[in-house]
């Protein structure tokens, strides 16, 4: 059955996404003359995420959780499922595979998703941020654009605590772009109320970085095409953060 999310980031899409890139990954490897040596394989890595997927499958059809099984468990599965889509991810890069490549940090935002769902917390940021910045990147569409804030939203508020604390001050550091990419995708959709959870957002965990940031974005919304609640929220928000400063 299709998925009614413009996504498809559903559990069964994202194994079908997951297999349709695995296919080509692995045919590229079987063609190559890499010689892997003690790596760990494409063949290997596919079996994995497809035993990890099997897994959250069944337990979306347990109603009741297992007490013998650690409360985190759900975590636990999703970031082994993650940390193997990036190695796969990075196979695809290595093969020349580009689509699969994407295709691997897209599997990874579903699995997101699915803790999401599960009330767990995310511990791998760096390609469920890729994917979503991608998917923004590619959508014009309005209503696209919010589900895909909204999204980012779900996915900040489900960091993990350790990445939250952003204790590195790193400017590609990935918390940092999603919350940066949470800001822009919410102003593109020019959904006020989106865009009033992303500023907040931002003024909480990048205080630093918001004068800026709301200063270029009144530059942007200024131009034509734009709502003058758009602006006005823009505005707001840039004094609001000059002032937060002082």
């Amino acid at each position: 059955m299709a998925s009614s999310d413009p996504l498809n980031i559903s559990l069964d899409g994202t194994q079908s996404r997951f297999e349709q890139a695995a296919q080509s990954v692995l045919t590229a490897f079987a063609q190559s003359d890499i010689k892997t040596g003690e790596q760990v394989t494409p063949p290997m890595l596919v079996d994995a995420v497809r035993q990890m997927l099997a897994v959250m499958q069944k337990l979306d059809k347990t109603e009741v959780w297992d007490p013998d099984l650690p409360e985190d468990d759900q975590e636990q599965i999703a970031d082994y499922a993650i940390g193997f889509l990036q190695d796969l991810a990075t196979w695809a890069d290595r093969l020349n595979e580009k689509t699969a490549r994407q295709a691997m940090d897209v599997t990874a935002l579903g699995v997101a998703a699915w803790v999401i769902r599960h009330k767990g917390n995310i511990r791998t940021l760096e390609p469920v941020v890729n994917a979503l910045a991608g998917l923004a990147n590619v959508n014009q569409d309005p209503q696209h654009l919010l589900r895909i804030a909204q999204l980012m939203e779900q996915v900040i508020l489900a960091t993990d605590a350790p990445i939250r604390a952003d204790l590195e001050k790193d400017p590609s550091r990935p918390w940092r772009i999603l919350l940066m990419n949470h800001a822009i995708t919410a102003t593109r959709a020019q959904d006020t109320e989106q865009m009033e959870h992303a500023f907040e957002l931002l003024l909480k965990y990048l205080p630093e970085d918001a004068p800026a940031f709301f200063q270029e974005g009144l530059q942007q919304v200024s131009q034509p095409g734009f709502a003058p609640a758009v602006k006005d929220l823009m505005k707001s928000y840039q004094q609001k953060s000059v002032g937060a400063m002082h």
